[in-house]
């Protein structure tokens, strides 16, 4: 219990994490079943994969998705349909934190909070967050990179356990060996590192990840084209050099100024970056552009661009792996406008806190726009009410 004392001494700090924790889950279970005026296709179709344990072993991909929902199930199915909402805000939630501390360890606690702040009140993370698919799982990619950074900073083989269990249930996940993979080779030398001081952590880590991937293999082994899924390619074919060219200088359209057709997700063509985010994450790419050899510039440069030719290939990727590294870019500018506006006035607390307040106000903007279009305006669109017709009474039993 040497612990208690220490914790009790950073009580406002302990308060502020829980106060940010319940304004997190505020945000995302506000008329979590009420807002639509009933449930779309596919969070129907997600209540239906989620009816057995078993359906997993057949149809192993988003397993991490179907096993939550499954486990909600096991309370009863009078609400399936909203527990496939819940399991997704679960996830959700997950990935705030997770980018909340990959922005603390590389900038400053101020810069992720702001970061957080921006990106939890994102209208296209609570369209992905809210809604009742494994789309929500896409955003895991900061899962991967947050291991790593929690492996490398400690050095710890419990935490390369925790990467190996992560890791199982990630790789389920369409596209995402490509993030894994990369987050791997980032934190080679720590592994090797481990590996050689705790052989039996790693041995015992390694057969769990052999177990856990038992389902995928054996789909992938009655059916090997199911491995183009798992990769996050087209499973009907490729699409032509020029199709795929143009998908992808779709994706920075999509993301600054015309965004995607697709109402059970996005209203009408907005961009998915609010004018803030959007010069926040330019000012951000300049930062790592001016720190081009740091390691981490690298890897988001790497995540950056093979999300977007997932995306262009047009299979199961959407712009949701992306936009978590967008929102990245844009706290990294946040914190450097701050650090520079400080250089300026080293000394005058004055300007200082009026640097910061105006910050956060423009910040406090971002978050009233981005909750104002998904909680007033996109439920009263009409192509939103034409998709979410599935009513609660069409839950299907156990």
């Amino acid at each position: 219990m040497a612990w208690m004392p220490k914790l009790l001494g950073q009580w406002k700090l302990v308060l502020g994490y829980i106060a940010g924790l319940a304004a997190l889950f505020g945000v995302l279970w506000l008329r979590l079943n009420h807002l639509t005026p009933g449930y779309s296709p596919s969070e129907q179709a997600t209540l239906q994969h989620s009816q057995s344990f078993m359906y997993i072993f057949h149809h192993p991909f988003n397993g991490p998705f179907t096993f939550a929902v499954r486990l909600l199930l096991l309370g009863g199915s009078k609400h399936g349909l909203l527990f496939t909402r819940l399991a997704a805000t679960l996830f959700a939630a997950g990935t705030v934190v997770a980018f909340f501390l990959l922005i603390k360890y590389w900038h400053s606690t101020r810069t992720a909070l702001f970061g957080a702040i921006l990106f939890a009140t994102s209208a296209w993370f609570l369209h992905t967050a809210r809604l009742g698919t494994p789309d929500v799982l896409l955003f895991s990619s900061l899962v991967v990179l947050a291991c790593g950074v929690w492996l490398k900073h400690t050095n710890s083989p419990i935490a390369l356990l925790c990467c190996f269990v992560a890791a199982c249930g990630l790789l389920y996940v369409p596209g995402m060996i490509w993030i894994i993979a990369a987050g791997a080779l980032w934190q080679l030398p720590t592994i090797d590192r481990i590996f050689k001081k705790h052989l039996w952590i790693v041995s015992a880590g390694g057969l769990v990840f052999l177990a856990a991937l038992l389902p995928l293999g054996l789909s992938i082994y009655h059916d090997p084209a199911l491995a183009k899924v798992l990769a996050g390619l087209p499973a009907n074919g490729w699409p032509a050099p020029m199709a795929a060219l143009k998908h992808l200088a779709d994706v920075p359209v999509q993301l600054f100024a015309h965004g995607p057709n697709m109402p059970e997700h996005w209203l009408g063509h907005l961009g998915v970056l609010d004018a803030l985010t959007a010069a926040m994450a330019i000012l951000g790419g300049y930062l790592y552009i001016r720190h081009v050899k740091l390691t981490r510039t690298w890897l988001l440069a790497v995540v950056l661009l093979v999300g977007g030719i997932l995306v262009a290939l047009g299979g199961s990727v959407t712009l949701t792996i992306i936009v978590p590294f967008m929102y990245m870019l844009a706290a990294a500018g946040i914190g450097f406008m701050l650090d520079r506006w400080e250089t300026v006035f080293p000394r005058n607390v004055i300007a200082r806190s009026l640097g910061v307040s105006l910050v956060a106000l423009a910040i406090a903007g971002s978050a009233w726009y981005g909750t104002r279009q998904y909680f007033v305006a996109w439920p009263h669109s009409p192509a939103t009410h034409a998709v979410f017709t599935v009513a609660v009474s069409d839950t299907i039993n156990r």
